[in-house]
């Protein structure tokens, strides 16, 4: 019996319990939700694994833990955000899994375009890193920090349209404009409704962010295996 929880807000519509329930198998797995309104109120990392064998984390706290464990990966120590933490004897060792699956998923839905991302947050800078590593052109707009192209969305203007939009903005984020005709859109807002509806007639450009979750999720469960063994 593995015992898993994840750490978020307003986390309740969250597909993970099921995702590690096809990696553990149902009878093999309890998973629990600490779905916290503020940081004040999560609890301590030693409170939380007297009961789990390991945590996930998703926005908004991807960052409170980060001065309480170990972190054995240089991008990941650069990035400034974890969202998988294990216990292997008196230590908290964590990682990020979002990045080892982007590594693996970016690439190939690229393939030739320019990567254009939407937010600043935690997985903004995930995105940002692979492209790095890829050598890849990279635009970034943001409501805080570009809030002119933001609004505008000129996304015809670079590479004539040749374009892999990754959205990392909130959740409450509507993407609304015109998408060209060679573009795609990456969701990292696994079904978000208004984003489905939307993109019905050209759903060929539409990309669930499911992907990027069922793969970090699969990368945890090796990590929590690493540290079992």
């Amino acid at each position: 019996m593995i015992r898993l929880a994840l750490l978020g807000k307003n986390i309740s519509h969250s597909l993970s319990p099921d995702l590690y329930r096809e990696i553990y198998g149902r009878e093999n797995l309890q998973y629990q939700l600490f779905d916290c309104r503020e940081s004040t109120d999560i609890p301590s990392l030693e409170n939380m694994f007297l009961g789990i064998d390991g945590l996930s984390i998703t926005a908004p706290y991807k960052e409170h833990f980060l001065n309480e464990v170990i972190i054995n990966d240089p991008t990941v120590e650069k990035l400034r955000a974890i969202n998988c933490i294990g216990k292997k004897a008196n230590t908290f060792l964590a990682t990020n899994t979002d990045l080892s699956a982007m590594r693996r998923l970016l690439p190939p839905l690229l393939s030739g375009r320019t990567l254009v991302v939407l937010g600043s947050g935690a997985m903004t800078r995930v995105v940002s890193a692979v492209a790095s590593e890829m050598g890849a052109t990279l635009v970034q707009w943001s409501r805080r920090n570009t809030p002119a192209e933001f609004r505008s969305m000129p996304l015809e203007s670079i590479s004539d349209g040749n374009v892999l939009v990754v959205n990392c903005c909130a959740r409450e984020y509507v993407f609304s404009h015109k998408l060209p005709e060679n573009a795609l859109f990456w969701d990292m807002n696994y079904r978000h409704q208004a984003h489905q509806e939307s993109f019905q007639t050209i759903s060929s450009q539409y990309i669930d962010g499911l992907n990027l979750l069922k793969g970090q999720a699969e990368d945890a469960a090796a990590f929590w295996s690493i540290l079992k063994n």
